[in-house]
C-alpha cells in the first residue's frame, strides 16, 4: 500500500473543503475569500481594519487582498473610507448590504463547523488542532528561511 503524504492529504481536503464552501457561498453570489472577508469585518465592525490587517490575518499579499476588497466593493458590500489619522490608509468598512451578506456568510461556516465537529470525539479535535498547530508554526519556519 502506497504511504499517504501529510501534504497530499492537507491539498486535497483543503481542496474539498474549499469547494464545498464555494457551493454553499456561491448561492449568494460569493466566493470562499470573498465570504472570509465579510465575515471578519463583521466580527471586527467595532474595530478599525485596514488593507494590513486583513493581509496579516488571513496570512496572505496584497494583491490578493486588493483584488478581494475590489471585488466587494464592486457589490457594494463594502467601502473604503479614508483614515482621519494617516490619509495614506483607508479604513475598510461594511455597507448594510456587507452585513446582511456577512450573516448569511457566517450561518454557511457555522453549518459546516458543526457538521465537521459532530462527526469527531473531543479527543480527535484536540489532537487534529495540536496536529494542524505544529503543522502551521513548521510552514512558517520554512517559509522564512
Amino acid at each position: 500500500m502506497e504511504e499517504k503524504r501529510i501534504s497530499r492529504n492537507l491539498i486535497v481536503t483543503t481542496n474539498k473543503l474549499k469547494r464545498l464552501l464555494d457551493k454553499r457561498y456561491k448561492k449568494n453570489g460569493l466566493y470562499v475569500g470573498q465570504a472570509r472577508l465579510l465575515s471578519y469585518l463583521y466580527r471586527n465592525k467595532d474595530s478599525t481594519i485596514f488593507q494590513k490587517d486583513i493581509e496579516n490575518t488571513f496570512e496572505i499579499r496584497g494583491g490578493t487582498v486588493t483584488g478581494l476588497i475590489d471585488s466587494l466593493v464592486s457589490l457594494n458590500y463594502i467601502k473604503r473610507v479614508e483614515s482621519e489619522i494617516d490619509k495614506r490608509k483607508r479604513k475598510i468598512l461594511l455597507t448594510a448590504e456587507g452585513e446582511e451578506q456577512a450573516g448569511k456568510c457566517i450561518d454557511i461556516i457555522n453549518n459546516i463547523e458543526s457538521m465537521l465537529a459532530n462527526e469527531l470525539t473531543a479527543d480527535e479535535k484536540e489532537v487534529f488542532n495540536t496536529i494542524m498547530d505544529k503543522i502551521n508554526i513548521i510552514l512558517d519556519e520554512e517559509e522564512s528561511k
